[in-house]
């Protein structure tokens, strides 16, 4: 299963359920946004990014622009438990 950036949020392992961010801490990825294929006796993964994992992903907000998402939706949905709303100053 992937998030809104392509970054892998769980994958199933031998039957196991782990998360993407476990899969590339184990095997030292620079990313958790990837993908696998087997290539004979190996198993060869793609890796796009360098993403931490926190915060807002330039290319998932860009997605969700593309799909009619606005500013206030894009940045609640990277912050969560944020509210936008105009600055007023005291």
């Amino acid at each position: 299963v992937t998030d809104s950036a392509g970054s892998v949020e769980t994958v199933e392992v031998g039957g196991v359920t782990v998360k993407g961010a476990q899969v590339r801490t184990a095997l030292g990825l620079r990313s958790a946004c990837f993908e696998w294929e087997t290539q004979g006796e190996k198993l060869v993964f793609y890796v796009t990014g360098y993403g931490h994992g926190v915060g807002l992903s330039q290319y998932g907000a860009d997605q969700m622009a593309a799909d009619g998402a606005d500013y206030k939706e894009i940045l609640t949905h990277y912050y969560t438990g944020v509210t936008v709303e105009p600055y007023v100053p005291g």
